[in-house]
């Protein structure tokens, strides 16, 4: 068997997991069945939510071992399905390790939205929960405007390598700003906590907060707490942009009007 080809697909398959969404158990459970299928007498994984490291070792073998960092981290639970169908097909011998990591390629490489349709859906995202919210039309539309906002942030950290919590942070200053215009000139206060919980909507870290929950309750303190942390992080940059920007209408734009 060629040991180093299955510590590739085992990373891999880790990486392509982590990368979207895969909760650290469920990583470290994949990539150990696929590397157990060498029948050597030591396989092991170790996940963490910012690096993935791998071990083949036996008396008939010189160790294997890789480390692969991982800084950047998605949602996409069809790559995790595709990932584990891969990884069964393999443990089951319907598959062979050449056809497998040809496979994994392909998922690593394959684009699953494009980025038009993930803008179009982070504006619908927002619109639609100022409605779920008791929002009216007219709120929807304005919620739709601040969607564009977290679009145009979106483009932009993504040319100018920024980071999440400067995105989301931005991305909040110009909806409280927008907003609070909004409301001041239709004199709809009533709404504008409305339009401001839903148009947010986009940037809520809802996966970081559940993974880190499930990876607490199977022992993973440490991947559960760094999860924690990394949603603690994305929930207080909201918070602080829109302080930040009622603050800014406050004192600056809404005392000029």
């Amino acid at each position: 068997m060629n040991y180093k080809l299955l510590m590739d697909i085992a990373l891999l398959a880790g990486e392509i997991m982590l990368t979207s969404g895969a909760e650290t158990y469920r990583v470290e459970d994949t990539m150990c069945r696929i590397l157990r299928i060498s029948n050597l007498e030591r396989t092991e994984a170790f996940v963490t939510t910012t690096g993935i490291f791998a071990t083949l070792d036996d008396i008939s073998i010189d160790a294997i071992t890789l480390v692969k960092r991982v800084s950047i981290r998605d949602t996409n639970l069809n790559q995790i399905y595709l990932v584990n169908d891969i990884s069964r097909k393999l443990c089951s011998d319907e598959i062979d390790l050449v056809t497998a990591y040809q496979e994994l390629k392909k998922i690593y490489r394959k684009e699953q939205y494009s980025d038009i349709l993930i803008w179009i859906m982070t504006v619908a995202t927002s619109a639609s929960f100022s409605i779920v919210l008791g929002g009216d039309w007219k709120d929807c539309l304005v919620s739709a405007v601040n969607g564009l906002f977290i679009v145009f942030w979106l483009v932009i950290s993504r040319k100018r390598d920024m980071s999440r919590f400067i995105t989301n942070m931005m991305s909040s200053v110009l909806i409280a700003i927008n907003t609070m215009l909004y409301v001041n000139l239709t004199g709809n206060y009533a709404h504008n906590e409305i339009i401001i919980a839903g148009s947010i909507m986009p940037m809520v870290p809802g996966v970081a907060i559940t993974n880190a929950i499930r990876d607490t309750l199977q022992g993973d303190y440490m991947s559960g707490g760094a999860r924690a942390m990394e949603a603690f992080l994305v929930a207080a940059s909201i918070a602080v942009g829109i302080g930040v920007g009622l603050g800014i209408y406050s004192y600056g734009i809404g005392g000029s009007l």
